[in-house]
């Protein structure tokens, strides 16, 4: 008996929460989410480890300057951790008393300095602490700031600190303590930025104007030298480690490179930049976007080499009438999931690397002076892809409230390794499309339904580039909401409002019709001669040679994955976690469980195969992560603890099937579900095809069909 294994394969994937800060050591990219720490590696886009660093928010990552190897790590909570980054294991810890803001560490310096913020009397105070960075030792006394301040940086030699403090730049001598101001300015500052090896800086406004000051620790007050084209606030800023050269994004998503006063432009990033890191190789620029997305540029080609992207909670909400996909499809090992608002990404599960990204609607920018409106994405509803990965069918939706809703049926073939835009239909239908279908009849198809009662069979000849519209179907029982192509072609299923209905695909008739006890279904499959199908709360198993029921189970269901050998895994899940219970379709009793696959609800699952041969199942949860069950125990990926642990798991081999297990929880039987008094023990491929089947099930006393076609 050969248990399955769990892998996360991405951690937060760079989602789940806000960005609370993060850095570069060497070639690698350390971001923070809030308790959450995600290494990546600026060559390949590829995320290297994750690591749960305690229970508070980090505030300040940075390597130990007296040991490489080492993390220092300070959280909101107060606390300042070591980290040994050969093995992530906690080497110590001191407790600050104070709330820590920033970590400042210079590398030719033995020293670090914490930057807390206390309330007094309803002010906030402002506290600089003084540390040595091999034992943590507090040394000498804090510089005490009774007003708020900002944008905290250390220079290079460690001697100095600078700060802003509303319009002012501010800076410490942490030697002798002394403080004066070097730069006095007419609007509020927002971001600054040190050159690495040289005495100068850069600070911008709110308004988009940047500020370079030449000798910035000499005392007194100095004239800048000023820089203008964003049209907001920048965001973030940084220097090529042996130039003079600038970076700067903001709002606008457009990357500016700044030589000798003038700009270049890299537009179109895609999200408001928040953070600008310019590697010691200096032949990339990494940009952190509010859309929590990872971008990094290319300074030789001046082009995005790679971009790891993702959506946020907020992003995945319903807007207006608009339901975001949770799609996921496998093609060999690439994984293919929905990313920010109208975009696809490519995840090699192999080789546990990003791969790409596809820009469906191409549209999806922003610029400045729509900064403070309320914007409506267009969003991918729906998408498919082929079972060899050569087509991709994509649905897009844009609904504001106030104008006509935009909906597009995009058709996209394979052209190397990027997928190429062949046919675009605008709209396929009048109102909502509210599913997507891919598969073979007599020629590449597809099938969309929607709530204008129209459901639409399109197809590709083998000759052609181009997918026109073949059929239109309608029924009496309205709105149509899920559809499915058959394995073999022969058939496709459409759910109606309560009822599901066949067609054979030679001549598009009427087969079967099969009543439903739930008005919507979320889901249905073929799985030999059975129908299955699920709604939020109800599994249901049709014989298709009799039309009778064969069996229903209730549970808090949130996906269905049909799987070879006529078996499928329900995704049942329970407060904060997700249970996968392996199905057959002849008895509602559970062949097999896997108690906690992964955190979260799993609203998206596809079959996969490795290059040795053996299936992995890769799943997406609420929280965009990508867990994978498969034969093999991955190398560790995060030695951080899980909040819950299940070694004791009877989930055995997909298609093996082990006993039942004696106990389940969380699943109830339905009293009043029939069972099948006999079922079909003939292999598959000694039946005819489904359609001849249903062909002449109660044709006697159904009524006459009426089927509308183009």
């Amino acid at each position: 008996m050969e248990d399955l294994a769990r892998e996360g394969l991405t951690g937060h994937y760079l989602g789940g929460g806000e960005i609370t800060c993060c850095t570069l050591v060497k070639d690698d990219l350390f971001i923070a989410v809030k308790s959450h720490l995600m290494v990546y590696s600026t060559r390949n886009a590829a995320l290297l480890h994750v690591q749960k660093l305690g229970s508070s928010e980090v505030t300040g990552l940075s390597p130990s300057p007296t040991n490489s190897q080492q993390l220092l790590v300070t959280s909101r909570d107060g606390i300042l951790s070591v980290w040994d980054m050969t093995d992530w294991t906690l080497m110590r810890k001191l407790t600050v008393g104070s709330s820590v803001s920033d970590l400042l560490v210079s590398r030719s310096n033995q020293h670090l300095f914490l930057v807390t913020r206390n309330s007094e009397s309803g002010n906030v105070v402002t506290t600089i602490q003084k540390h040595c960075a091999a034992t943590l030792e507090h040394k000498s006394d804090s510089l005490i700031i009774k007003k708020p301040c900002d944008n905290f940086r250390i220079s290079s030699c460690g001697n100095f600190i600078l700060f802003t403090r509303d319009t002012r730049v501010r800076v410490v001598n942490t030697c002798t303590c002394a403080t004066f101001t070097r730069f006095t300015h007419d609007t509020d500052l927002c971001s600054v930025a040190l050159h690495p090896t040289r005495n100068l800086a850069a600070v911008a406004d709110v308004n988009g104007r940047i500020c370079l000051l030449n000798d910035w620790n000499v005392k007194g007050c100095v004239e800048a030298t000023v820089q203008h084209w964003h049209a907001n606030q920048v965001g973030g800023m940084g220097f090529a480690p042996r130039s003079e050269v600038l970076f700067s994004g903001g709002a606008e998503s457009v990357l500016v490179k700044w030589l000798d006063g003038q700009p270049q432009f890299l537009p179109r990033i895609g999200g408001g930049i928040q953070h600008v890191l310019c590697p010691e190789s200096g032949d990339i620029v990494v940009l952190v976007t509010e859309d929590t997305a990872l971008h990094i540029v290319s300074l030789n080609t001046w082009s995005v080499k790679f971009k790891l992207c993702n959506i946020l909670k907020r992003s995945r909400k319903t807007q207006g009438k608009t339901r975001v996909t949770t799609d996921i499809a496998c093609s060999k090992s690439d994984v293919l999931f929905s990313s920010t608002p109208g975009y696809l990404q490519v995840y090699d599960v192999e080789k546990r690397e990003h791969k790409r990204v596809v820009d469906i609607t191409n549209q999806n920018q922003s610029t400045g002076h729509v900064r403070n409106k309320t914007l409506s994405y267009i969003d991918i509803t729906h998408f498919k892809l082929s079972d060899d990965g050569e087509w991709l069918v994509t649905v897009e939706r844009r609904d504001d409230g106030f104008v006509t809703p935009e909906n597009r049926l995009k058709f996209w073939r394979k052209q190397d390794t990027e997928y190429t835009m062949k046919t675009c239909v605008d709209p396929p239908h009048s109102k909502i499309t509210t599913s997507l279908s891919l598969g073979i009849t007599t020629e590449p198809t597809a099938v969309t339904t929607s709530t204008d009662c129209s459901v639409k069979v399109w197809g590709c000849g083998d000759d052609e580039d181009s997918w026109t519209q073949r059929q239109v179907l309608k029924h009496r029982h309205g709105p149509a909401y899920t559809s499915l192509i058959s394995g073999d072609g022969s058939v496709v299923v459409v759910a109606y409002k309560g009822l599901v209905v066949l067609y054979g695909t030679a001549s598009w008739d009427v087969k079967a019709e099969v009543p439903q006890s739930v008005g919507r279904l979320d889901q249905i499959f073929l799985s030999g001669y059975y129908l299955l199908t699920s709604s939020r709360d109800l599994i249901s198993v049709w014989n298709l040679t009799s039309l009778s029921l064969c069996w229903e189970v209730s549970a808090n269901i949130s996906y269905i994955l049909a799987l070879p050998d006529k078996t499928f895994l329900a995704f049942v899940s329970r407060k904060s976690v997700t249970d996968a219970f392996l199905f057959g379709v002849k008895s509602a009793a559970p062949l097999a469980v896997h108690k906690f696959v992964c955190p979260g609800v799993v609203e998206g699952a596809c079959l996969t195969e490795r290059e040795d041969g053996r299936e992995m199942i890769v799943m997406l949860n609420s929280e965009h992560e990508l867990y994978t069950l498969s034969h093999i125990v991955p190398p560790p990926l995060a030695t951080s603890d899980r909040e819950h642990q299940d070694t004791a798991t009877i989930f055995t081999q997909l298609l093996k099937i082990s006993a039942p297990p004696a106990a389940l929880p969380e699943l109830k039987h339905n009293s009043t579900a029939t069972l099948a008094s006999s079922v079909l023990n003939v292999s598959s491929n000694a039946l005819p095809p489904v359609s001849a089947i249903c062909a002449n099930v109660l044709s006697d006393f159904l009524p006459p069909k009426v089927v509308h076609g183009n």
